[in-house]
């Protein structure tokens, strides 16, 4: 993440902003911000990170939102590593599942079941976009 003092160095403010068009003078002035050419160099290294924060929740949905400014390879990294991320979850959620059966009240039996089927769905999701990615011709 950019600090408040780096933020120059990575966005540009042009010289005039578009202004509001209309007669009712309701809307104000849209400001526009361009990245600099040290913005779109930090841009792409942001992009380009594959490592296991990348598959975590948060940051998968943000890197899966530029996926088309990402390499072949990085992509296939992040498929794989967030598939493999949400394996290792099932696995958890299945043996707590199976150790606390008889202790759990039907609530939450099945909101554990609920997230269960969710990570299940995820996992067929990303085994598609993989299978994609791997047979899509790449230049």
């Amino acid at each position: 993440m950019a600090t408040p003092a780096a933020v120059p160095l990575l966005l540009s403010k042009p010289a005039e902003a578009p202004q509001a068009t209309g007669g009712s003078g309701s809307r104000r002035a849209r400001i526009v911000y361009e990245l600099t050419h040290t913005g779109k160099e930090r841009f792409q290294e942001l992009v380009d990170q594959a490592g296991p924060s990348a598959w975590d929740d948060d940051e998968f949905a943000v890197h899966l939102a530029f996926f088309a400014r990402t390499t072949h390879e990085v992509r296939l990294r992040i498929l794989e590593g967030r598939r493999s991320r949400l394996e290792e979850r099932l696995a958890q959620i299945r043996e707590v599942s199976v150790r606390n059966r008889e202790r759990l009240d039907a609530y939450t039996t099945a909101l554990q079941r609920h997230g269960e089927e969710q990570a299940e769905r995820e996992v067929r999701w990303l085994e598609e976009l993989i299978t994609t990615e791997r047979n899509t011709p790449h230049t």
